[in-house]
């Protein structure tokens, strides 16, 4: 399948991308320049310079492609603006084709707010989103372009964890700089997380099934976010000393998003699941691995 992605050389996206490459897909990549090219060449890709921004630039190279992932974001206060180009962009490069074609979105489980009372599956309302609260509008966009030769779908991954990054590297981080893993409140919320690879699959697999509408990537564990960083603690040899760093003194470097670290979500993947998709264990059950392997990523970069 010749698959075109948006976001390939990010964090989620490299993962993407290399798994894709390695099933045997054809997979080209946008990036913003010349110099991030070898990024994508590096695993297996071929890239096209374009600015997301400006659907001149990569809408008809997009059109060329069975199937369409958009992982690509830009923070910042045009963000939604910017996701809503691409959105466009890409579902009018799907249209123009008349051919079948497939389009993942990517969103997130923030869109679902504090969890309730039960596991928010996938036909959860969005009513509730209290971060990026644009999201769900670019969803229903997605969704509602569905048609006979068109297969839309949307992913809300968890929080994503492996490699040399994502949540818990900063837990590593500080429990081998300061003796203590830190995390933003009282630690008792649950936090929806998700391995890297076992997302890139997730991804994978619903290009191959042609698979339409909300999806959700997390592992299913319940840990509270002091029990995972316990659990990182301990990986990096540090015995489960924790510290928690009060929400007032996280908002001077994170701003209002801080909060999300605190916000207490219950997610499941139940649509994820027909797939075929199954995720490894929770990050608590595998943290000693997963400190390998950043460590691993750490000294390779």
């Amino acid at each position: 399948m010749r698959v075109f992605v948006t976001g390939g050389t990010g964090y989620i996206g490299s993962a993407v991308v290399l798994h894709l490459v390695r099933s045997g897909h054809s997979v080209t990549g946008l990036v913003r320049s010349p110099e991030r090219a070898p990024v994508l060449e590096r695993l297996g890709a071929r890239p096209v310079v374009g600015d997301i921004k400006v659907p001149e630039t990569y809408a008809h190279r997009a059109g060329e492609h069975e199937a369409l992932v958009h992982i690509g974001f830009e923070p910042g206060d045009h963000a939604a603006t910017t996701d809503r180009t691409a959105v466009d962009t890409l579902l009018g490069a799907a249209r123009a084709r008349r051919a079948a074609c497939s389009i993942v979105y990517t969103s997130g489980v923030l869109v679902l707010g504090k969890a309730g009372s039960n596991p928010a599956y996938e036909d959860a309302s969005t009513d509730r989103a209290l971060f990026n609260t644009w999201r769900p509008a670019h969803e229903r966009l997605v969704l509602a372009a569905a048609s006979t030769d068109l297969a839309t779908a949307v992913i809300r991954p968890g929080w994503v964890y492996g490699g040399g990054a994502g949540l818990v590297a900063d837990y590593f981080t500080s429990a081998l700089k300061d003796g203590a893993a830190a995390y933003i409140g009282d630690g008792q919320n649950r936090m929806p997380l998700v391995q890297r690879d076992d997302l890139a699959e997730l991804y994978r697999l619903l290009l191959e099934q042609r698979a339409r509408g909300v999806f959700h990537g997390v592992d299913g564990g319940q840990s509270r976010i002091v029990e995972v960083a316990t659990a990182a603690s301990r990986a990096a040899g540090k015995g489960g000393a924790t510290r928690s760093i009060p929400l007032t003194e996280a908002r001077k470097t994170l701003g209002p998003f801080a909060e999300a670290y605190c916000l207490d979500q219950w997610v499941g993947s139940r649509r994820a699941e027909t797939l075929g998709w199954r995720p490894g264990p929770p990050f608590v059950d595998v943290a000693g691995r997963a400190f390998a392997e950043w460590q691993s990523a750490r000294a390779a970069s």
